[in-house]
């Protein structure tokens, strides 16, 4: 009996082992949308307002100032006006067929939001170009109407582009050229352009090139203003000696914050308070006069600011 007894506990079979956990389960796929999920509903559609807006005034820029001229504009759109005045093709259509290779380009190169903003951009210019065309036209002087129809052109393009959209054309292949060789957007356009006026040249005369030289210009001053808003901020370098004071006054005066970096004098090896500060063009003035009248001595470094994100107070 004792001997069973122990064969039977001998040759028990193992402990079974607890199970394995199970495999995580898979992320479920994303959807189409989840690239909007950043975004709410009133900001895609403001978004899509004012690319319309800047759809509209580019498209006047071109039936009202340039074709009435004969003038030629920079990018696509003026390959398109060429090609037009040689084949008789509806401008809308060249265009938007001239924008189609970009578009895919678009789509594989960059994000999703600009490809739609996109899209949809390139498809009401075209509807638009083909409802204003009989708009009545400017036709006065050249070198008026190339400025003029430059700066509303660049208006409605950096309307588009503060949108993170665009009107296609060059701005798709300038962002592209940046993302793979590093080349900035403004370099690639200035090849392009460089060709449209040769062409230009060639074909229209020295003096349809030069006007459209300044039609581009005008166009770009104007975008980069829209782009980057009015108003210009500066940043302030105060090597101080009295430091407190200078906060007060401009906590008082300009009502801006301030923060305080320490450093060291390299000759004197005396440390040394430096104060970091932006205000903007209206504000600079007041700034300086607060150094002159609290530390006379203070040494200020200012630079040119081409943006400020977070808690900056800007102008009204």
């Amino acid at each position: 009996m004792d001997t069973k007894a122990c064969d039977t506990v001998t040759n028990a079979p193992p402990e079974a082992e607890s199970p394995a956990p199970p495999p995580p389960a898979p992320k479920a796929p994303k959807t189409k949308r989840d690239f909007w999920k950043n975004l709410s509903y009133k900001r895609i559609a403001l978004d899509f307002l004012m690319i319309a807006v800047g759809s509209l005034v580019w498209v006047l820029s071109i039936n009202v100032f340039l074709i009435p001229n004969g003038l030629l504009s920079g990018g696509i759109t003026g390959i398109a006006i060429i090609i037009n005045k040689y084949t008789f093709i509806s401008l809308p259509l060249v265009i938007f067929t001239l924008n189609i290779p970009l578009v895919l380009l678009a789509l594989k190169e960059l994000s999703k939001r600009f490809f739609c903003y996109t899209i949809y951009a390139i498809s009401l210019q075209t509807v638009l170009l083909a409802l204003t065309k009989n708009a009545p036209g400017y036709e006065g002087d050249l070198l008026l109407a190339c400025i003029f129809g430059g700066v509303i052109a660049g208006v409605g393009s950096g309307l588009i582009i503060r949108q993170r959209g665009s009107s296609g054309g060059l701005d798709i292949i300038g962002l592209v050229i940046k993302k793979r060789f590093c080349y900035s957007v403004g370099t690639a356009s200035l090849v392009v352009n460089c060709v449209i006026v040769s062409i230009s040249a060639l074909l229209f005369g020295i003096d349809i090139a030069l006007y459209t030289i300044i039609f581009i210009a005008s166009t770009n001053l104007a975008m980069d203003k829209i782009i980057e808003g009015l108003s210009k901020n500066y940043t302030a370098m105060i090597v101080a000696n009295e430091p407190e004071a200078i906060r007060k006054e401009i906590f008082n005066r300009i009502h801006r914050g301030v923060t305080y970096l320490h450093g060291e004098g390299g000759f004197s090896q005396t440390e040394k308070s430096v104060i970091f500060c932006v205000v903007n063009q209206f504000e600079l003035a007041t700034l300086k006069e607060i150094l002159s009248e609290t530390d006379s001595e203070a040494i200020m470094t200012i630079s040119e600011t081409s943006e400020v994100l977070g808690r900056f107070r800007k102008l009204r």
